[in-house]
């Protein structure tokens, strides 16, 4: 369970600090080769569901956004984790 939550933790950091350098990646380069490869990404997920109980009406949904910083973000984080276990 521990370890679960240790990759748990791992991901969320890893996506957050990609994502994170993304967003900047694409502020110093706004146009071009370099903003083009940052900004490809792939969505996937749940699509969107209502559920409506006359009294309340609330959506579900899940998606996923993956590109390249996000998965250097994590591939990144992990190398952290791996160290600071040792």
């Amino acid at each position: 369970m521990k370890t679960i939550a240790h990759i748990l933790v791992v991901v969320v950091t890893g996506s957050l600090l990609g994502t994170f350098l993304g967003k900047l990646v694409h502020l110093w380069f706004p146009q071009g080769n370099a903003a083009s490869l940052i900004s490809t990404s792939i969505n996937t997920g749940l699509n969107p569901v209502t559920v409506d109980l006359s009294v309340i009406q609330f959506t579900l949904g899940l998606v996923f956004k993956f590109d390249i910083m996000t998965v250097a973000g994590v591939f990144f984080a992990a190398m952290i984790y791996k160290q600071l276990v040792k």
